[in-house]
């Protein structure tokens, strides 16, 4: 899971929903990425997952579009 931010970030998160009623969902913050700049107040405009690929694109304010990559395992 990842959210992003009109700061200039992206959060990924790892995120477990118990199947247990009485337990909570569990989300654990992994990394932080940065490489976006604020341009008129605002950040990273979107982000999505490749369907295939441990990959994140992100469109920012700033006019970047950057490719986020990470090896699993």
């Amino acid at each position: 899971m990842a959210s992003s931010s009109n700061d200039a970030t992206i959060h990924i998160f790892h995120f477990k929903n118990n199947t247990e009623i009485m337990q909570d969902a569990v989300m654990i913050p992994l990394k932080v990425l940065r490489g976006h700049s604020i341009k008129s107040m605002e950040g990273v405009k979107n982000i999505i997952f490749h369907p295939k690929q441990p990959w994140i694109f992100s469109t920012g304010s700033d006019g970047k579009v950057l490719l986020w990559t990470w090896r699993v395992g």
